[in-house]
């Protein structure tokens, strides 16, 4: 890059630092962007799509499901686009308004296994509440869900074989409204949360999905893209969202308010972890909240950067999911977007 060539963009990225609400933070809008890209799906998105839609077409080819008003779609992470590099699973959601109101919910799933192996052989396995197809090429698998209805609701089969209320669909129009109140950062704001649960506990639990949802409540006190006060930066986002985040997960951790179903009224989401693992992503996460925190007012990119780099770790890949920006030369900081410059 030239001297001129390089004033030029001195000049439209420290705009662009203005334009993100600078005001002294440490925004670092290159590197965010770049980290957001690090975690995306990648060709997990094609196999995805290529395998839910196979399953989708198997299971509309049968005359017993059809006949039970079988309407198939796509729920969770992926659905919701806030899934994060690799994509392991894929859940179809097979709403069956017709079916009889006595269907026992294991015969129903037996039913969905013998249909599915029939296709798929011994990729196919019975679970609790799904039954799940291999696809050992792409290393994923696609969960298949049938549900009953229950009013305005669904019913899908619970592990001490009952029936259990939920509504993915509903979840996801949820979010898609969250993100455009936001002005489109809820998405992606989540995937770098979700990476962050990832860098901080690795494969322990509490998994991804439960640091949507607190995410998802978080965003209802943060001031969305109609307020003056609405956060003006991925970066002040991702740290607002930290920051919203601890007391609740703290309060889970806790008993003092459980996290809840923002689809379903009054029902408690399941979580899958021990005490000790709940107080363990509290602890952690009221860290990061200050950690970011003082990145995010830091005078120095680089000791920001920093600190973002830990706390989003690396990708599936063992890739780096945040770069430290480069030093342009005594007297400069650094490019306040990160721009890599050369000389000559």
């Amino acid at each position: 890059m030239s001297a001129p060539t390089l004033i030029i963009a001195l000049r439209e990225n420290a705009r662009d630092f203005q334009a993100e609400g600078g005001n002294g933070m440490s925004v670092l809008t290159k590197q965010f962007k770049d980290a957001l890209s690090q975690v995306e799906p990648g060709e997990d998105a094609a196999h995805a799509a290529e395998a839910h839609a196979e399953v989708r077409d198997v299971l509309h080819g049968h005359s017993d499901l059809v006949e039970w008003g079988l309407h198939s779609v796509l729920i969770g992470s992926y659905r919701r686009e806030v899934s994060i590099r690799r994509v392991k699973d894929v859940d179809v959601f097979c709403e069956l308004p017709s079916l009889p109101e006595d269907q026992d919910p294991q015969d129903l799933l037996d039913k969905f296994a013998r249909l599915l192996a029939d296709e798929y052989g011994d990729r196919v396995t019975k679970n609790d509440r799904s039954v799940k197809v291999d696809f050992p090429d792409f290393d994923m698998h696609v969960d298949v869900v049938p549900a009953r209805a229950a009013g305005d609701e669904w019913e899908i089969p619970d592990r001490d074989g009952g029936w259990e209320k939920t509504h993915p669909v509903k979840f996801s129009e949820l979010s898609t409204a969250r993100n455009q109140a936001h002005d489109e950062k809820y998405v992606p704001v989540v995937k770098l949360l979700r990476q962050t649960r990832r860098a901080l506990l690795g494969e322990a639990k509490p998994g991804g999905f439960f640091v949507e949802i607190a995410a998802y409540h978080s965003f209802a006190s943060i001031p969305d893209g109609n307020s003056d006060d609405s956060p003006n930066s991925t970066a002040e986002y991702y740290t607002v969202a930290l920051e919203k985040m601890a007391p609740i997960l703290r309060d889970h951790a806790d008993d003092v308010a459980r996290l809840m179903n923002p689809a379903i009224p009054e029902q408690e989401l399941h979580v899958r972890a021990t005490r000790a693992e709940l107080d363990a992503i509290a602890d952690k996460w009221e860290q990061a909240a200050v950690d970011a925190r003082e990145a995010l007012e830091s005078e120095n990119d680089q000791d920001a950067a920093r600190t973002f780099k830990r706390l989003l770790g690396q990708n599936s890949d063992g890739d780096d999911v945040f770069e430290v920006p480069v030093v342009v030369s005594a007297g400069h900081r650094s490019l306040p977007s990160g721009e890599s410059p050369t000389f000559g």
